[in-house]
């Protein structure tokens, strides 16, 4: 049979219960094309491939090219291993808040009305930031405030009355035709909201956080006094050399294989490419200043470069892997001195950097970037060990996204391929790891455990709890 469907077909879950079941019970991909744009008004991409029942002796081709072998992910190699999940990167990355009813929100103006007339009312009013806000907004500003009831009783909530008469009249009845009781009940709660989450993050000043679906993966550093909403994904540290590591293109190279996608830009899903993403050794229990450095380095250029360019994360992106950077830069100050020659739109903050910076300062900082991203891959390979493996980066073309914007600043094909080999053997040694270690720590636990020698009807506690 064959079929034309969304691209998501490889994707996740829906990999697993759909093209890995088929070929586990003897089907055979013999032909693949991976990504094409719907060539209707559809913002689609598409994938097409077919599938034949038993031996296959004729040819495999995988985007018009003869291979030996396709593989549910639609690689030119046999089936892998499942991947394990890794403990230790259990707990790490959470979805920000589903409110689930936009009476929650507030503008700046009547989060500042009500916080002059009851300043008791910030201990529940956050600024929030959404994922077209990170990826688009050059200064990465919040638009909007939340109110925020945690997971408090509602007596506890009906103290601060100005707020909760403004849930009540715009949240409840959206909640009163919800299907889940729980939400119907609770209404002026958030509908999901990772409380102890948040609570984490107080420990630290700032965190890490990336849009859940991007074209390009950012990471940025984000202040823990913001609310998330749920189209951001944040990473409860403050450590630099983590950073490095979830911004390098190794990292990138395994979330979009293993985590989904919408069209061309991935989503990312901290159970399928953080939870599975096997860390340097010990990097979790020891810095790596080398990997800090470069990381700080890194953020501050490309933040200084946003601010200068006026420009949000995913068009500073698009200019980092444009083999046309010169015509595309100089189109971008045309555009710019067309509308807004006074650079009115811009906030006055930031107007006289953005007036004063030249084309010739912006492709400078550009290829600085490139040099940068270089030196941050580097750093995050040597930390592994693999000094020998060669990351060539270059402009090439990422066959996986879609045939009309293919082009990446990036490493090698080869690269790109020796890598995922080498994280999945990781992964699987250090689940294996974890899983010995468990093992031989459980005899030991069983002998701290609480036990009970009953003489008579009295009971003795022979090693009594702290409790």
């Amino acid at each position: 049979m064959s079929l034309i469907t969304t691209n998501s077909i490889r994707d996740g879950a829906i990999r697993e219960d759909g093209l890995e079941q088929i070929i586990a019970q003897g089907g055979i991909l013999n032909f693949v094309l991976r990504g094409v744009k719907w060539p209707g008004r559809a913002k689609l991409v598409v994938s097409a491939f077919s599938l034949h029942q038993g031996p296959w002796r004729g040819p495999c081709l995988l985007d018009g090219q003869l291979v030996s072998v396709i593989n549910p992910f639609f690689e030119d190699s046999d089936v892998e291993k499942k991947l394990k999940t890794i403990k230790s990167n259990l707990n790490l990355v959470y979805e920000g808040t589903k409110w689930l009813g936009d009476g929650f929100l507030l503008t700046h103006e009547e989060a500042e009305r009500l916080i002059d007339a009851d300043p008791n009312n910030r201990k529940v009013l956050f600024a929030v930031i959404n994922g077209h806000e990170l990826n688009n907004e050059p200064a990465q500003v919040p638009g909007r405030w939340i109110i925020n009831f945690y997971n408090w009783p509602i007596h506890d909530a009906e103290k601060y009355r100005d707020l909760f008469s403004v849930v009540s009249a715009k949240v409840k009845p959206v909640r009163a035709q919800d299907n889940m009781r729980s939400r119907r009940e609770k209404w002026w709660l958030h509908g999901s909201s990772p409380v102890e989450a948040y609570r984490k993050l107080k420990q630290y000043k700032s965190c890490f956080v990336v849009a859940a679906t991007t074209k390009h993966l950012c990471f940025s550093a984000a202040s823990t006094e913001l609310m998330f909403s749920h189209a951001i994904k944040f990473f409860v540290t403050d450590r630099w050399d983590l950073f490095s590591i979830v911004q390098s293109t190794i990292h990138e190279v395994w979330a979009r294989k293993y985590s989904g996608s919408l069209e061309t830009r991935l989503r990312y899903s901290p159970s399928d490419c953080f939870e599975t993403y096997a860390f340097p050794a010990d990097l979790w229990q020891n810095a790596n200043p080398t990997l800090a450095d470069i990381g700080e380095r890194y953020h501050e250029h490309r933040r200084s470069l946003m601010l200068s360019l006026w420009l949000g994360l995913t068009d500073v992106y698009n200019l980092f892997h444009s083999k046309t950077l010169e015509a595309d830069l100089q189109e971008h100050f045309a555009s710019r001195a067309k509308k807004d020659p006074d650079g009115s739109k811009i906030p006055e903050e930031h107007r006289a950097r953005a007036l004063a910076f030249t084309y010739d300062a912006a492709l400078a900082c550009i290829l600085e970037m490139r040099r940068l991203h270089i030196e941050l891959d580097t750093a995050v390979r040597d930390a592994y060990g693999w000094q020998d493996l060669d990351l060539a980066h270059d402009f090439y073309e990422v066959e996986t996204l879609s045939e009309n914007d293919r082009v990446r600043y990036t490493i090698s094909p080869a690269a790109r391929k020796e890598l995922l080999k080498r994280l999945l053997k990781l992964n699987h040694e250090r689940a294996a790891e974890e899983a010995a270690a468990a093992v031989a720590v459980e005899p030991t636990a069983r002998k701290k455990e609480t036990k009970r020698k009953v003489a008579g009807n009295r009971t003795i506690e022979l090693f009594p709890s702290e409790n």
